[in-house]
């Protein structure tokens, strides 16, 4: 498979960048500044062969070779941020948005939702009446996964649908949803504007669209080379920075509705942003 810019979804100019290991082709875009894998694998590959599961596992066994201590500090910085301060943003920007909703009815997504780890923590954190008007969807390509997060899933009256991400939305109505959550996942994806044209497709009067993306444009990412934490081969196939970002969902027919100086800090390897429908 060969890629053009997923931002123009046509030839243009582009650098070559060497950061990846062969076979994989990293491009920039001269015209628009997006950094994508020209050769990704196909989509039939992440059910199984590559997918996330199996692939993360992989990741984490090459890093932790590679760079014991380094490896051992995040880990353990990232379980105390879990565990201890019981911080994650996504769930916290996705429940403060199911909050404040007083619609008789709120169905959430999570694209790439893996074991349903999230929208079951986002229902936890709700008190009982909203969480009776909840309804939890996951779209997952793996069989695994999308096995495991049924039945996480099906206690709160939700489902996963075993399907890519532009196929798993493709099922729901026209402005039937009140939050998509595409957490970790948007790096991931080969068509990563059509998906974004679904969420508006799909997205009631008001609703509202969480992105996390790794940051391209971090401090990090430029000290560490081709060391750093966000390069996943063949996993990412899409590099944002928050001006890719806003232009992709620009050209999708959203708006950032929030995207602040917390959200995209350059010292911070994750970026982040709420999206709403374009006025």
């Amino acid at each position: 498979m060969k890629r053009v810019c997923p931002l123009l979804e046509r030839e243009s100019a582009t650098t070559t960048l060497d950061i990846a290991p062969p076979p994989w082709v990293v491009r920039e875009c001269r015209e628009t500044g997006l950094v994508y894998l020209e050769n990704p694998p196909g989509y039939d590959s992440l059910r199984a062969e590559i997918a996330w599961e199996r692939s993360s596992a992989q990741e984490s066994q090459r890093r932790a070779a590679a760079e014991p201590t380094l490896y051992a500090l995040s880990t353990a910085a990232k379980r105390f941020r879990l565990r201890v301060l019981k911080r994650n943003k996504v769930a916290d920007l996705a429940t403060a948005i199911v909050r404040g909703s007083d619609a008789p009815r709120i169905d959430l997504v999570d694209v790439g939702c893996g074991e349903g780890t999230l929208l079951g923590e986002v229902m936890d954190r709700l008190d009982a009446e909203r969480r009776r008007r909840c309804v939890p969807h996951g779209i997952e390509i793996s069989d695994e996964l999308a096995r495991r997060s049924q039945a996480a899933l099906a206690p709160y009256g939700g489902r996963c649908v075993h399907a890519s991400a532009l196929d798993g939305l493709a099922g729901f109505d026209a402005a039937s949803v009140d939050l998509i959550v595409l957490a970790s996942f948007l790096e991931h994806e080969l068509q990563p504007l059509p998906l974004l044209r679904e969420c508006a497709r799909t997205l009631r009067p008001g609703g509202r669209v969480v992105v996390k993306v790794p940051n391209y444009a971090s401090w990090n990412r430029h000290l560490r080379g081709r060391r750093w934490c966000g390069y996943r081969w063949p996993d990412h196939v899409n590099y944002f920075t928050p001006t890719t970002l806003a232009a992709a969902a620009g050209a999708a027919g959203l708006e950032v509705e929030r995207m602040n100086l917390l959200d995209r800090l350059p010292i911070s390897d994750s970026l982040y942003a709420v999206l709403r429908r374009a006025r």
